[in-house]
């Protein structure tokens, strides 16, 4: 890229954004990024814009996107036991995942990568991927030069949520049972869980790929080749 980017970015705080965040600073190509969240990041640099804004309200969040931005990143998400309610999942996994896009989109932004999930279906019998396919529909649908949907495997975040009190207990025996499957795949299989730090770096690097075009799909072993260290 002939000039500095500027990335907004919403869910940095979460464990595939943090790494996305960590990414696009370190990235020499990247001039600033803004990040949009409930609170702000207790991360300091000299890149970094840190804005607290209520995610579901379109006006807000493009009154704090500066205007010209080039492009996106969206890594908003919970979970049914987090969110309590189907209405409150949606409204994150959704309706905050749609606001934040058409706001970027309406700033300038020509490429956004949405962080998934596999088997992310609109026509989905499951709720959560059905939401999660809803969504990526409605992205694709903003006019983005370039949308890059990103369906990870299971995300293995080197047990860092055990100690957290957003600790997943069923989540951490499916990564047990699917790290014993990544022996038998192969630990680039797109069904083998795939760490954070990965999934984090390729966003990053899918959303300053100036020359990407169209509504891309990117599983977990396209993900391992595009994040690798």
């Amino acid at each position: 890229m002939s000039t500095a980017a500027h990335i907004v970015m919403t869910g940095a705080s979460g464990a595939v954004g943090a790494r996305a965040l960590a990414a696009l600073l370190a990235d020499p190509r990247v001039g600033t990024v803004t990040c949009l969240g409930r609170k702000a990041l207790g991360t300091t640099h000299e890149k970094l814009r840190s804005v607290v804004v209520d995610l579901r309200d379109e006006s807000a969040l493009a009154a704090a996107i500066p205007a010209d931005v080039d492009a996106a990143i969206c890594a908003l998400g919970t979970t049914m036991k987090q969110a309590g309610s189907r209405d409150a999942f949606r409204a994150v996994d959704f309706d905050a995942v749609v606001a934040f896009a058409r706001a970027a989109r309406a700033r300038g932004a020509r490429r956004i990568a949405l962080v998934s999930s596999l088997g992310a279906d609109a026509s989905s019998s499951n709720f959560y991927l059905k939401t999660k396919g809803q969504a990526e529909d409605a992205v694709a649908a903003l006019g983005f030069d370039a949308v890059h949907l990103l369906r990870p495997s299971i995300l293995d975040d080197d047990g860092a949520r055990r100690t957290r009190s957003d600790a997943r207990p069923g989540e951490q025996l499916g990564l047990v049972v699917m790290r014993g499957v990544a022996g038998l795949l192969g630990r680039e299989h797109r069904w083998a869980p795939i760490s954070v730090d990965v999934v984090g770096r390729a966003a990053a690097r899918l959303v300053l790929d100036a020359a990407a075009a169209g509504r891309q799909i990117h599983l977990s072993d396209a993900l391992h080749r595009i994040g690798k260290p």
